[in-house]
This record gives structure tokens, sequence and C-alpha cells, in this order.
């Protein structure tokens, strides 16, 4: 009788701290509006979930958090964890829009596609927006040297004081002059392509950017058999 008094007595006396140690693990939960999002909690330890997520691994010290989700910002942030101390984050992401991948790709072509997704487009943008831009300075650099050469020559010709002087002279200046010419040319097509290739990496930017498309989970899927038409349907069950 006495043994189980004592026994009655040390449960008593070991409750709080049994108590304590149940709740001394803490948790880091983080929500997200919407849910499903990528979460990446990065410091002394490394985890990763999906929205809605809790980490019970008695995270310690300063960690940069990470959610995404395709379609909408990627929210960024750093948090300070103890262990034993619950915490909990709720995260608003803003959706993505037409305007920010514009005005992204009104800079500099390709990063607005890159923005809302399509990477391998944007890549091409920015590869054609780089060539045509490196086009128009080798044009341009090419109309200056005829230009500086169409000079020499005129100013040639117009110091000439001799009939014969002007007479060697005049083939070579009009050479030069539809050298320049053509140069110029040259150069008002790369501006062109370059006007071109800017224009349309914005439009595409603007008027093609990826709508978000709802989805739904099937929970279940089953075969009936169909009396009335013959055969069977295939039935899914899903939730809005």
């Amino acid at each position: 009788m006495l043994f189980r008094g004592n026994v009655a007595l040390a449960a008593l006396l070991l409750l709080p701290l049994l108590a304590a140690g149940q709740t001394s693990t803490g948790g880091f939960s983080i929500n997200s509006s919407p849910s499903g999002a990528e979460v990446m909690v990065k410091g002394a330890l490394t985890v990763t979930g999906i929205t809605p997520v809790s980490f019970m691994q008695g995270l310690e010290g300063v960690f940069k958090v990470q959610v995404r989700k395709h379609g909408y910002e990627t929210y960024k942030s750093s948090v300070f964890l103890q262990s034993g101390r619950p915490m909990s984050l709720n995260v608003r992401l803003s959706p993505k829009t037409r305007m920010k991948a514009a005005a992204r790709s009104l800079f500099v072509p390709g990063w607005g596609q890159a923005y809302s997704g399509r990477k391998f487009k944007g890549r091409i943008f920015t590869l054609l927006a780089v060539g045509s831009m490196a086009a128009y300075l080798i044009a341009d650099n090419d109309l200056d040297d005829k230009e500086d050469r169409h000079n020499e020559i005129r100013e040639q010709y117009l110091l000439a004081d001799t009939y014969e002087q002007k007479q060697r002279l005049y083939p070579l200046l009009r050479e030069a002059r539809e050298d320049a010419y053509d140069s110029e040319n040259i150069r008002r097509i790369t501006i062109g392509i370059t006007v071109a290739v800017w224009s349309l990496n914005l439009l595409d930017a603007l008027f093609f950017f990826p709508e978000k498309r709802d989805s739904y989970i099937v929970d279940q899927l089953s075969v009936q058999a169909d009396f009335e038409q013959g055969g069977v349907r295939l039935v899914a069950a899903c939730n809005f």
C-alpha cells in the first residue's frame, strides 16, 4: 500500500515535467493563400514541404524562408526560430500579371517571358535582341568608316586644281558615296530588326501571358456498366 502511494506521488511530481517535455518540441507552421505552394526553409538545416505544412524538427537559429507557386510571385523572408517555441507564418501570394511581365520586357527583352514561366521563349527573345543590337553596332561603325572615307575623297576632289586630278578622283568619290549610301541602308535595316524584336517581345509578354487554369483533384475513379447504351462509363468523383 505504501509502495502504491509512493508511485502515485512520483507520477504527480513527474506529470508537469512530462507535459513540458511534450510541448517543448515547438514547431514551425507555414500556411499560404492559395495553398499547395512549395516551401523551402534553409539555414543550419534545410527542410521542404507543400503548404499547409508544419516542421517539427526543432529548428534553431536564423532561417531563410521561400514560398513559391506557379503563377504567383515568390515570397522570401528571414525568420529566427527557437527550439521549443512554436511559430506560424501565414503568407498571401500575389498573382503574377501581364502588366508586370510587359514592364520587364520593355526594359530587357525576354525578361517578361522568363517572369511568366516561359524561360525558353525568354532566352530566344534575349538572344535575338542581343544579336540585333550587335548587328546595329557593327553597321553603325561601318557607316562611320565609309562616311569618313567619302568625306576625305570629297575634300581631295574639291581641292584638286587640274582637270586630270578631278577626273581621277571623281570615280573614287562616286564609289565612296555609294558605299556610304549602302552602309546607311544596312544600318536602317538593323534598326528596324531591333525595333521589331523589341516590339514582338513586348506584345508577346502582354498578349500571350499564360492564364491560370483551375485544377481539380480526382478523389475516386470508377467504371460503371451502362445497360441502356451498352458498354461501360468512366466516372470520376472530385471536389471543387
